[in-house]
């Protein structure tokens, strides 16, 4: 869509391409396809990720497709209305023609949206629900319990509970875990310790007044540097110690982006 700023991800070392699409009414330009076409040309560039934006139309069935032969290698992932993992199927099939068997392809289904917090008018973006798409289930995934939920937003508190118990029940971690040879415990570390990471850097955000360290150039770097980090440890000891890593990483965000980030900033009276 014209929103992505591509110049910028691209000099920030994403490998991105846009393809500009037929808008859904009205006539044509020069260089324009549909968006079927444009999503059939984006599987032909091998293994990347694939975003749509407003999945609506046609399309759909293409992007389905895509998910459930795994043509592009990576992740495949949509925006579409909708208020819960159930109201998303109900549009994709009922709605879109999308056949059950290849909704099953979802793995996630998250939600989000805009909450007035006690009756004020103004309006806040949350997320409301992290529900995992299960796959031994045939016509209604909600009768026949094809939905697991992972978290659910609760406004009194301003914050999405976990169910971890259910974790213990998801198909998808324990495909991860046939396909990499880990253990639930290493996969639930590893979860945890990837949301420290983005806790941490919002921590850093407040205490130092830099904003910019949330934005992609920096958040792209930290992520980057805790994987090198990570595959350091496997390498030199077969297996991670998050603690360590933890501790390794947050001294790097702060000697150099935060740093960095610090001497950028006007001193006061300038």
């Amino acid at each position: 869509t014209q929103e992505l700023p591509v110049p910028f991800m691209k000099r920030i070392g994403f490998n991105i391409q846009r393809l500009k699409t037929r808008p859904p009414l009205g006539g044509t330009a020069e260089g324009e396809v549909s968006a079927e076409e444009a999503l059939r040309t984006a599987l032909r560039l091998g293994d990347s990720v694939l975003i749509i934006g407003e999945v609506r139309s046609v399309e759909a069935k293409t992007l389905f497709e895509a998910m459930s032969i795994g043509a592009v290698g990576n992740v495949v992932m949509g925006t579409i209305h909708g208020e819960s993992a159930y109201s998303i199927w109900d549009r994709i099939v009922n709605d879109l023609g999308v056949p059950t068997t290849s909704f099953k392809a979802t793995d996630f289904a998250i939600v989000g949206t805009q909450i007035r917090f006690k009756g004020t008018l103004k309006r806040a973006r949350r997320i409301i629900e992290i529900t995992e798409v299960l796959k031994h289930w045939n016509d209604d995934p909600e009768e026949e319990g094809g939905f697991l939920e992972w978290m659910r937003f609760d406004a009194a508190k301003d914050n999405l509970d976990l169910f971890q118990d259910n974790l213990k029940k998801s198909e998808w971690i324990q495909k991860i875990q046939r396909n990499r040879g880990l253990k639930f415990e290493e996969m639930w570390n590893e979860m945890i310790s990837r949301g420290e990471t983005k806790n941490y850097l919002v921590e850093l955000k407040n205490k130092y007044s830099v904003p910019r360290l949330l934005e992609a150039d920096y958040s792209v770097r930290a992520h980057n540097k805790y994987a090198l980090m990570e595959e350091k440890q496997r390498e030199e000891h077969g297996s991670v110690n998050h603690k360590e890593l933890l501790k390794e990483w947050r001294k790097w965000v702060e000697e150099s982006l935060v740093r960095e980030l610090v001497a950028e900033k006007p001193s006061k009276g300038k």
